[in-house]
């Protein structure tokens, strides 16, 4: 599921335009509206909400959508922002910001289909590279290749790579909905990178940086196919020694 903001002063308008996006959306998604640029951004920056996609509004009573999406853009740089305007003298002022389309209000249903699979593609461009993970108030982005376990304790989730450990209380299930194939179970408080293992045997995975990690018996199978899929990744085989790089 994505989360999808739409936040227009016309509260008609937003509304209308949430349905029509409810409609369109290929995939399930969460659509929330906003009639004040306060409003949002007070829920993305104190209530640490995040947003896949903004629907956005350029002319407010007393602000700018443009200046509120720039501060989105520094807030969290992976939001995809659609402009939604009545004007077209805004072509380029836009560009001072990060988005993904314009589109005038009365070309919504012509355009909408194309910039929501835009928006999409971007996402899940995006997702195959970084994790995105909510931690101390703020929206950290860790290059997936950097990753070399999470490991759940308590009701905190420590993200590991080689230099630094990030914590975050986002479940380990969800965490894994959003990794890339080669993330894999290990144990049931483990989630190992498959591309950093360079020994496995039935009771523990040895890492790139000499890290033991548990393997349960439930988990070894699986964990087993992740393996033999990352060296052979590509039809290229990898031996242990090269393994121990970045692949």
């Amino acid at each position: 599921m994505i989360s999808i903001a739409v936040c227009d002063d016309n509260e008609i308008t937003a509304q209308e335009i949430s349905e029509k996006v409810k409609q369109c959306c290929p995939i399930e998604a969460e659509v929330s509206v906003f009639y004040h640029i306060k409003d949002i951004l007070f829920s993305i920056h104190n209530e640490n909400k995040l947003f896949d996609i903004i629907f956005m509004d350029i002319e407010f009573d007393v602000s700018s959508g443009i200046e509120a999406s720039k501060q989105i853009n520094a807030w969290h740089p992976d939001c995809q922002i659609i402009y939604i305007t009545n004007y077209t003298n805004y072509f380029t002022s836009v560009y001072e910001t990060s988005h993904i389309y314009y589109i005038l209000k009365k070309d919504i249903d012509t355009y909408l289909s194309t910039a929501l699979k835009k928006a999409i593609q971007q996402i899940a461009k995006i997702n195959q590279y970084y994790l995105i993970i909510q931690s101390k108030q703020q929206h950290i982005r860790i290059a997936q290749s950097k990753i070399l376990y999470l490991e759940r304790i308590m009701r905190t989730t420590n993200i590991h790579t080689a230099d630094t450990i990030y914590q975050t209380p986002e479940k380990m299930d969800s965490l894994l909905e959003r990794l890339c194939p080669w993330f894999c179970p290990s144990h049931r408080s483990y989630i190992v990178n498959g591309r950093h293992i360079v020994n496995l045997d039935r009771h523990h995975a040895i890492l790139s940086n000499d890290t033991s990690v548990p393997v349960s018996r439930t988990c070894y199978e699986s964990l087993k196919k992740t393996f033999a899929r990352c060296i052979w990744a590509d039809g290229m085989y990898f031996t242990n020694e090269e393994a121990k790089g970045e692949l």
